[in-house]
């Protein structure tokens, strides 16, 4: 019997292993002679056990299997209608990646809309599963198009199969719209930064005011309903500021699920995979402040490049299940290509919607995916193989011939901070963490 196993050196610890079983959802600390142990028996060699230690390995589970792949995978088809509806928003947030409201106004077409659910739910009925998902999202704000939200969110409520429906928005709304939101919507990520100077230095409304009084009103009318919702908060120098932003979440809402995600460049409608010297390092530390704060909150801080634990062959699945439209009516593999001037629409453009038909081209879809099929691979013998799964392909990639192959001290960091919550996890767990007895988070919102 052999099974996969990787042994993970812990930094600083030279004589200290994590002992990893990826598919079967296993891990524990050793020292050197139990990760020689571990390899020998992953690799199914004869190994002399002390009767110790093989009670402790059997007790741990670490003697079973891996479990078998289903040989009758499903073909791929689409589940999720995403629609990005705007281009034009009441903020003027310093690292917004799409530079939103300063294109001459454009909204998706209801139509167009219309028709990319029709192809998700037929699609998803064809194979017959019985829901399928809707995601409001986009390069500007989705509720500042109310009249569209509304009328395409009654159009997924009249189709033939339910719909979980989502929105991910700046909570820029009235009173009004909050409580149609509340009993609207499956599901609200607020995209806001944290306490009100923070807020309102990262994310100023177009008058250059404040912003941060107007989210907080309706936080507190989510809380008041008690709407379960979460908060992406993207995350830019003085990183060392997270945790009391986190912390301010916490303290003045009923909100306990943020995720926390680094700009390294802070410019508008900027594309980088780079950060300044150190900046790497700073997030990671603050990071891992702001997760301890979540624990003291009985809260969950996540940032999606570390997901210790997490099996997956994709970081995100959006370039694989999602049929994404833009208010350009292009067809697009990532919520964050929102234009024909992403630097990365050329390979993330697969068709288009045209007098309300959705028309695909196969070809640059399979082209993207054999780029992170080649950048995966080069991810063998990386532990975060399993859960990083290559990174965010537009956090990690750049334009040009082999952009798709650029890794560094990204990688690094995520490296830094899975094994770290890996220890913390063997440490809750009480020395050995079981999958099947932990709960793990796997519901990222992108972009």
């Amino acid at each position: 019997m052999r099974f996969f196993t990787q042994i993970i050196p812990i930094k600083g610890e030279g004589d200290k292993f994590i002992i990893y079983r990826p598919l079967l959802g296993l891990a524990f600390i050793g020292n050197k002679g139990m990760a020689r142990v571990a390899l020998h028996i992953a690799e199914g060699k004869e190994t002399n056990l002390s009767t110790e230690v093989f009670a402790f390995l059997q007790n741990a589970g670490f003697l079973l299997p891996d479990p078998i792949p289903s040989a009758d995978a499903e073909a791929p088809f689409f589940s999720n209608a995403v629609l990005l509806l705007t281009n034009q928003c009441q903020l003027r947030c310093i690292y917004c990646y799409a530079s939103a409201g300063e294109f001459a106004p454009l909204s998706l077409d209801v139509a167009s809309g219309k028709a990319v659910i029709d192809y998700v739910c037929k699609d998803v009925m064809a194979k017959g599963q019985h829901e399928f998902n809707v995601a409001f999202h986009g390069g500007g704000e989705p509720t500042l198009v109310w009249n569209t939200l509304k009328e395409l969110t009654e159009y997924v409520r009249q189709q033939p199969i339910p719909a979980k429906i989502s929105v991910t928005s700046n909570a820029l709304w009235s009173k009004t719209q909050c409580l149609w939101l509340i009993k609207n919507m499956d599901t609200i990520s607020v995209s806001m930064d944290g306490a009100p100077a923070t807020q309102d230095h990262n994310r100023p409304l177009v008058s250059g005011k404040k912003s941060s009084s107007v989210v907080m009103r309706n936080l507190k009318l989510l809380d008041e309903h008690s709407y379960k919702y979460g908060i992406r908060m993207t995350v830019n120098r003085p990183f060392e500021n997270l945790a009391r932003n986190v912390e301010y979440i916490f303290q003045e809402t009923q909100c306990r699920s943020v995720q926390a995600e680094p700009a390294f460049n802070v410019t508008r409608g900027g594309h980088s995979v780079g950060a300044q010297d150190n900046e790497y390092n700073a997030f990671a530390r603050a990071f891992l402040d702001a997760y301890n704060v979540g624990k003291n909150y009985q809260a969950t801080v996540r940032f999606s490049g570390a997901r210790a634990g997490l099996v997956s062959d994709t970081f995100c699945s959006a370039p694989y299940d999602a049929l994404a439209v833009n208010p350009y009516n292009q067809i697009v593999t990532c919520y964050e290509v929102t234009n024909p001037g992403h630097p990365l629409a050329e390979i993330s453009t697969f068709g288009r919607v045209e007098d309300g038909k959705v028309i695909l081209d196969a070809n640059p879809r399979a082209r993207l995916h054999g780029l992170l099929a080649e950048r995966q691979a080069q991810c063998a013998t990386c532990f975060c193989k399993w859960s990083c799964a290559g990174n965010c392909y537009t956090r990690s990639i750049l334009p040009g011939e082999n952009g798709h192959l650029i890794f560094g001290e990204r990688c690094d960091m995520i490296r830094d901070l899975t094994q770290y919550l890996f220890l913390d996890m063997i440490g809750e767990a009480g020395g050995v963490w079981s999958r099947s007895k932990s709960k793990l988070v796997e519901d990222f919102t992108y972009g």
